[in-house]
């Protein structure tokens, strides 16, 4: 059987109830998980990428699965909701307990002075330490053993704790050194405890000042649906610069329904290097002309509206030129994982203006402000809408298409329509349809 419903543990210990081919099928139509094998510098990105992109795509994941198991307006939920996961497991009651603990601790000690603590003062306080669980510490070793010393591993945490709720967050994400779960308790889809905290980053957020949220998905600044998700960006990106054109041409493809030709043999496909000019600026240099245009003017107007996000996903108003003579000064190659330890070099101001052409709907296309805007357009579109579906058609089918399927898409389309939004009704059109029911004879 295709389709099935599977209660499989979630990312938490939890069951989910979303089908596993729901997931993948978003997943392969999105393309997000296409970022991991994307090589980054971790100067760059300013922390660890490597560890953060694997959490990056399994809170999109998260973020999936969330709009699709609701199961009402979920074409125009992906595309438009500006309530994202980050840096939580997906279970708000855990997240929130965790926080809370940590106020707890924060609290309790804030007033002494634990930065100058010794075993025996350690020792005055196991019971609450012994209550709360801190990590490293085991309460019943204090006074018995005394090659026992976990006064590092106290005063590490401390230190990562008040370097956040000293400077006035109102709720405290919870860190490695204080798990939502317990040590072994709060994976992540890839398996480990819940770390890589600098995910934060792939959303212009600084964990050292954001006041956490413990409750989520969360409404997060300049971002909407899942083609602003950092996710999708940088899965439609290259190593050191944003990809205007393939962004554009997924959204020709998968969205509008349009076709773009392979590239000829006889093109240089290749953007010119210039450390004065924007991306967009030798974008243009490159393709306006009339042989390339009549290909690229069905993408560049499309992708460059995303230029409002760097190569990470990181939203911005200024673009970096990143040329050894650009650069203004070098930064340390170290440091706390809420500091930024990119180097700083001459920026030019980022021109997110597009076009939208290929809806049918002559209310919709038109000239984009940017990339807010141009989803906002492709949300109310009929044709976006049917587009999705017929990849969902051959996604389920496992075959393309054809002229005798034409009743099963508008039935499908139907479907999802009169039950609201609804992508468990998609399926049950689909997979009770005659397309997928009976087989046509192969004539000789």
């Amino acid at each position: 059987m295709i389709y099935e419903a599977v209660n499989r543990p979630n990312d938490i210990g939890n069951v989910t109830n979303m089908p596993i081919r729901e997931l993948r099928f978003f997943r392969e139509l999105f393309g997000y998980p296409n970022l991991l094998p994307i090589f980054k510098d971790n100067k760059r990105f300013g922390a660890n990428y490597d560890n953060a992109k694997q959490r990056l795509v399994s809170e999109t994941d998260r973020l999936v699965e969330h709009i699709v198991e609701k199961d009402q307006d979920v074409f125009e939920q992906l595309l438009t909701t500006d309530k994202f996961y980050v840096f939580h497991t997906g279970d708000n009651e855990a997240m929130q307990a965790a926080s809370e603990r940590i106020r707890k601790i924060y609290d309790y000690f804030k007033d002494k002075d634990w930065e100058n603590f010794e075993l025996k003062d350690l020792a005055k306080h196991k019971d609450f330490i012994g209550e709360m669980k801190m990590r490293g510490i085991d309460v019943n070793r204090l006074e018995r053993d005394r090659r026992y010393n976990p006064l590092n591993a106290f005063k590490t945490q401390m230190t990562s704790l008040t370097l956040r709720l000293d400077k006035g967050q109102s709720a405290a994400a919870p860190y490695n050194s204080f798990p939502a779960h317990g040590m072994a308790n709060a994976p992540s889809r890839l398996g480990g405890r819940l770390q890589s905290p600098e995910v934060a980053k792939f959303f212009s957020i600084d964990m050292a000042h954001w006041d956490y949220p413990t409750r989520q998905p969360a409404k997060v600044e300049h971002r909407k649906g899942l083609l602003t998700h950092p996710g999708w960006l940088i899965a439609h990106a290259q190593n050191t610069e944003t990809d205007p054109i393939h962004r554009g041409k997924w959204v020709q493809e998968k969205l509008l329904a349009g076709t773009i030709p392979d590239v000829p043999i006889t093109v240089d496909a290749v953007i010119p290097e210039d450390p004065h000019k924007t991306l967009r600026q030798r974008l243009d240099a490159k393709t306006k002309n009339d042989y390339c245009w009549k290909c690229h003017q069905k993408m560049n107007p499309l992708g460059l509206p995303f230029e409002m996000y760097d190569d990470f996903g990181r939203y911005r108003t200024q673009e970096r030129l990143e040329y050894p003579e650009n650069l203004v000064m070098k930064v340390k190659d170290k440091g706390a994982p809420h500091e930024d330890l990119r180097d700083i070099y001459k920026t030019l101001p980022v021109d997110p203006r597009g076009y939208l052409e290929g809806t049918g709907d002559d209310q919709l296309d038109g000239e984009v402000a940017d990339a807010l805007d141009l989803i906002d357009r492709l949300a109310k579109s009929d044709r976006v809408r049917q587009s999705i579906i017929r990849h969902a058609f051959r996604y389920f089918m496992g075959r393309n298409e054809m002229l005798s399927d034409s009743k099963t898409l508008i039935d499908a389309d139907r479907a999802y329509l009169e039950s609201g939004g609804s992508f468990d009704a998609v399926i049950v059109a689909l997979l009770t349809s005659d397309s997928f029911i009976y087989r046509k004879a192969i004539e000789n």
